[in-house]
């Protein structure tokens, strides 16, 4: 350090101080203070010692370090910021935040920034006290372990990755970046103002995907635990909301057993795509333009994909159980999907077999307050040649229910199962098939009309249901396997085997004989842990685009229930872009700097840019020394903490190596998270709200451009908040925007008129190829409201092939003027409801 010799008067405890001496005075986040006091007087300068309390501009600086070197009679003294102190108090765990003893200290609680600041401070006996400028929320956390007031101002910039911590004095004041960082407005215009300027740039820390691992809970799940298979009845039906018993279920047919992973996958994509509701429906007739309709149903199955892979007679999309036998008839159908976003089936199905379960009710009579009651020879299954009613063959292929043998008029059904026809056919007269697992069963001769039949096609029955009303002398019924009636018919008069017995089936059925056809439906209730939701990514789509992927390692935060927080809180901890170090030497020392203040830096016409302050070095009253002031716009992030905990380690020991060594004049790396850095609040702001946008979009397979309209005339008038352009005649054309790839878009554009019959507004999409040339335009849409802002624009517009680019154009001819504001355009999918966007 070159000393500079001017007298000076500065209170240093209650000592006054003349001498010869150069104050440097380090700014930053360590509030550093260094000097050098040349030839002193023993007796004023000799209490300059280590803990001696030094007041410059207002602040108080303890001295941690003193070299005084007698041959010279200099002294180098090293002095920190006050705050530093605050190292000095200390708490445990069990006698601060955590004094409950009871067994919910190992909970995850919320916690304000006030309340840890609160916990560390309140009653110490140092002096601190503290201040919050602007609005936190509330972060959950596990209990506190023990540590210094430094640890807690560090756990406040884990949880708050945006706060920063500046105090005056004792006081510890924190704030959101919108209350600390301002612009005043100035500007340091190289090289009117500065010697130099020099800009750093290191793409080291650009950090712009990671993964996001949450919490996890105990779930007590309800398990089906059957045998599978299509002679197996279980659930169809989720219990207390849980599908799993029905994931398991469905999985069954195929031979499939999910694991614990594949289960919590699933649950994970049902809770995307409809939140458990098996009647969700996409809104809008056909959302995506392409004839395909809405998504419908537990998975969101599109009617004609879901139709592919459906098996009959499972057949209603809106029906959860349905839907995941559809799902299972997908080949891989588990490495199909993620839980976290969208998903598009492929494959040929794996079968389209009918597939037909039993009811767990398995056989009973059709007139249960008779029972099985007693026949006669002509009505009971088989070749009878002699009981004289003159049949082909002699062959009865059913069994007959009479009305004086079996009374009542209420037919039940035998048998549960679905019912599969209803018709008349001469002979049979009105007939109900009803199907099960193994058997077909036809009720006839019995339903005088059609109107005595009481279900419908496709209903499920069970045993016992009442299915018609007999009017005529007897009720015939026919049981086979064959599932075609049509093809069972042929063999009505030939003893074959297509026709089975009804007596000895029903029989068999009742005593437990028959088990082809039955397996209980079982279930049991598991405790297992698992995801609050899917570990999912985070990217920042605009910076990988321009810098290429940089991963960074997974972010695991086990206080996030709930996946969104954990998105919002994640893409605070992203570096976009690489690093940015303004490093600015003054013209002299008349330009006093403040903390936090955001300066506008230009650079002839190579570069201009704003950026936070975030250090200084000045020359109060030692003329002739430059002013010097750093800024750059990184920003201290959770990830910091998880990638470079080791290598911050080493770097404070060595800076407090050259600390002791008396050669340390800028930041204590240490204490470096202590004021976050980051862009300027407006330009945050917008950056951040329109990656939010970026990655919802993305997320859901969209992407949307705002884009600037150009031509016409500025107006005064604001829409919104935004610019607003005047056209009389001729047109206004946003920037160009990429379609490459992209086969459908949407436009839409704010304006007003204020119109005459003679005036005429329309709107359009123009197509170019690379080369410049034209593919197409879109249809017109026109502006039509006088003198009120209508949102105009037209959805699903085709793009024509061989299109490069776009561009979105509002086109005005006659006498009149329009007013045109907010122009977007939606690349990849149609806009149902434009307020939802940002």
């Amino acid at each position: 350090m070159t000393p500079h010799k001017e007298t000076t008067k500065e209170p240093i405890g209650d000592i006054i101080l003349w001498s010869t001496m150069q104050s440097e005075w380090s700014k930053n986040s360590t509030f550093q203070l260094t000097f050098s006091v040349f030839d002193y007087d023993s007796a004023l300068y000799d209490p300059l010692d280590v803990e001696s309390s030094i007041v410059l501009e207002g602040q108080e600086y303890i001295v941690k370090n003193c070299v005084e070197n007698f041959d010279t009679n200099t002294k180098n003294i090293t002095a920190w910021h006050v705050y530093n102190e605050i190292s000095r108090i200390y708490k445990r765990s069990d006698l601060t935040l955590n004094n409950n003893q009871d067994s919910n200290t190992s909970k995850d609680q919320s916690y304000g920034v006030e309340d840890l600041l609160k916990a560390w401070i309140d009653g110490n006996k140092l002096g601190f006290s503290y201040e919050v400028h602007g609005n936190f929320d509330k972060q959950s956390t596990s209990k506190f372990d023990s540590g210094s007031g430094k640890e807690m101002l560090s756990k406040i910039t884990e949880l708050w990755p945006s706060v920063v911590i500046y105090p005056d004095n004792k006081k510890i004041r924190v704030y959101s970046e919108d209350e600390f960082y301002k612009d005043n407005g100035r500007v340091i215009d190289f090289p009117r103002d500065a010697k130099s300027v020099k800009t750093t740039r290191d793409s080291q820390s650009i950090i712009n995907m990671i993964r996001c691992v949450g919490g996890k809970h105990e779930v007590q799940h309800t398990v089906y635990t059957g045998t599978g298979g299509t002679n197996a009845s279980g659930p169809t039906e989720p219990v207390n909301g849980d599908w799993t018993p029905v994931i398991q279920y469905a999985a069954s047919f195929y031979g499939i057993k999910p694991t614990e992973q594949q289960l919590n996958v699933l649950r994970a994509q049902i809770r995307l795509e409809s939140g458990g509701r098996q009647d969700a429906q996409q809104p809008g007739a056909d959302p995506d333009g392409d004839g395909s309709g809405p998504a419908l149903g537990l998975l969101q199955f599109k009617q004609r994909t879901f139709n592919y892979y459906c098996r009959e007679p499972y057949t209603n999309v809106k029906h959860g159980f349905d839907a995941l036998v559809a799902f299972f008839n997908i080949p891989n159908a588990l490495g199909q999907i993620n839980g976290v976003t969208g998903w598009s089936p492929h494959g040929a199905p794996i079968t389209k077999d009918k597939l037909i379960i039993s009811p767990p009710n398995p056989w009973g009579w059709p007139f249960p307050n008779v029972g099985e009651g007693h026949f006669s020879l002509g009505q009971t299954f088989g070749t009878h040649p002699q009981d004289g009613v003159g049949r082909t063959n002699g062959f009865h292929d059913g069994l007959d229910f009479g009305s004086v043998d079996h009374p009542g008029r209420e037919v039940h059904a035998i048998h549960g199962g679905k019912v599969q026809d209803i018709g008349y056919i001469a002979g049979l007269e009105n007939y109900i098939t009803i199907v099960s697992n193994d058997y077909l069963i036809c009720y006839q001769e019995a339903f005088l009309n059609r109107e005595d039949i009481t279900v419908q096609v496709g209903q499920e029955v069970k045993t016992g249901d009442v299915i018609g009303h007999r009017d005529t002398s007897h009720l015939h019924i026919g049981i086979t396997k064959q599932k075609n009636l049509m093809t069972a018919l042929k063999s009505a008069w030939s003893n074959d085997g297509t026709w089975l017995d009804p007596l000895q089936v029903i029989r068999d059925g009742i005593g437990g004989k028959e088990t082809n056809d039955t397996v209980g439906n079982d279930t049991t209730t598991e405790s297992q842990e698992e995801y609050y939701f899917q570990p999912f990514m985070v990217v920042d789509q605009k910076s990988i685009d321009e810098w290429g992927e940089h991963p960074g390692p997974d972010l695991v935060d086990e206080r996030f229930q709930d996946a969104e927080a954990m998105r919002k809180y994640a893409l605070t901890t992203l570096k976009p872009d690489p690093d940015l170090n303004i490093e600015v030497t003054l013209q002299g020392n008349s330009f006093i700097p403040v903390a936090g203040e955001i300066l506008r830096v230009l650079a002839r016409d190579k570069y201009s840019g704003s950026y936070k302050t975030v250090g200084y070095t000045i020359y109060p009253e030692a003329k002739g020394q430059d002013n010097q002031i750093t800024l750059n716009n990184s920003k201290t992030t959770i990830l910091d903490y998880q990638n470079q905990k080791a290598k911050r380690l080493q770097e404070a020991l060595e800076e407090q190596r050259l600390r002791i060594s008396g050669l340390a004049n800028s930041m204590d790396q240490q204490s470096k998270s202590l004021t976050q850095v980051v862009n300027d609040k407006k330009e945050t702001d917008k950056n951040m709200e329109a990656m939010d946008q970026n990655i919802y979009w993305m997320q859901n397979g969209q992407h949307n451009l705002v884009t600037t309209m150009t031509g016409g005339n500025n107006s005064t008038e604001k829409y919104n908040d935004g610019p607003v352009i005047e056209i009389k005649q001729g047109a206004l054309r946003s920037n160009e925007f990429n379609l490459n790839g992209v086969s459908v878009i949407s436009s839409r554009l704010m304006a007003k008129t204020m119109n005459t019959n003679s005036f005429t507004a329309k709107v359009y999409v123009q197509f170019f190829k690379s080369d410049g040339s034209e593919t197409g335009k879109s249809n017109v849409v026109y502006v039509v409201n006088n003198g009120a802002w209508q949102s105009t624009g037209a959805v699903n517009i085709k793009v024509p092939a061989g299109t490069n680019k776009g561009q979105l154009v509002m086109e005005v001819s006659g006498e009149g003027m329009a007013y045109v504001s907010h122009a977007q355009v939606n690349l990849g999918y149609k806009i149902t409801d434009w307020n939802e966007l940002k």
